[in-house]
């Protein structure tokens, strides 16, 4: 018997991005709102997610984050290895 290939944990920042099933693609989504949208501690939350490495890859939706959202989110993933893709 063959094991099934693990699913990847796809964090999608910014934006309702759950109305957006491309993401389901990608792997199992995992949603962070933007500030803007009541997201206040959504960040940090990702930044840990992060940190302790149950995140495969990021997305993040530009047009509802600000821009040092944004870097500072980049920069994390750079230093850990995860693929990051911006959509404007």
């Amino acid at each position: 018997m063959v094991a099934a290939p693990p699913t990847l944990r796809v964090a999608v920042l910014g934006g309702d991005a759950r109305q957006q099933g491309r993401w389901l693609e990608l792997g199992t989504p995992v949603y962070f709102q933007a500030r803007r949208f009541g997201g206040n501690g959504e960040l940090r939350r990702l930044e840990s997610a992060l940190r302790s490495g149950t995140i495969d890859r990021v997305v993040i939706l530009a047009r509802w984050n600000g821009h040092s959202a944004t870097t500072k989110v980049r920069r994390l993933c750079r230093s850990r290895g995860v693929p990051v893709t911006v959509v404007p």
